[in-house]
């Protein structure tokens, strides 16, 4: 009886594990998904700098989800309140981690090099400027029909 059960939960951990392993992305899978991410940054954060320069959240509309357009939305109505206008400048982007699942969702760590002027607002007057400024920032990304969409983005470091 108990060689029975073994072999039983032996079966049922093969199963499981092989099941575990036919969801997992192949490695294809991942660094095509990787080349699509990246793609989607290079196209996304130039318009997150332009939205924060223009103080238009909207611009990164394709982009995002709408939760992510309200948040961009009052962090320009914080600076705004404050008399300051960011003009941020993507210089690098590099993936450092890329954890896809169901082929539809992804948890990404990116490394990314900010040139950031803050200026007066309705004015050329500078009032600090970081070159060269890395970020460390994780997103939750969600494949729709268009492509990758912004869930979530947070700078971590």
């Amino acid at each position: 009886m108990r060689a029975t059960s073994g072999i039983a939960t032996a079966l049922a951990w093969t199963s499981l594990v092989v099941a575990f392993c036919s969801c997992s992305p192949s490695t294809d899978d991942t660094a095509e998904a990787k080349e699509e991410i990246q793609a989607f940054l290079e196209g996304f954060l130039p318009a997150l700098g332009q939205a924060y320069a223009q103080r238009d959240a909207y611009l990164v509309e394709p982009y995002v989800a709408q939760k992510e357009i309200a948040r961009i939305g009052k962090r320009l109505d914080e600076l705004s309140a404050l008399g300051q206008v960011y003009e941020p400048t993507v210089r690098t982007i590099t993936i450092e981690d890329v954890n896809i699942w169901g082929n539809s969702n992804a948890y990404v760590t990116t490394l990314e090099i900010w040139d950031v002027r803050r200026l007066a607002a309705g004015s050329d007057q500078v009032l600090t400027e970081a070159l060269e400024q890395p970020n460390r920032v994780k997103y939750q990304l969600k494949r729709d029909a268009d492509g990758w969409r912004a869930l979530y983005r947070t700078i971590v470091d």
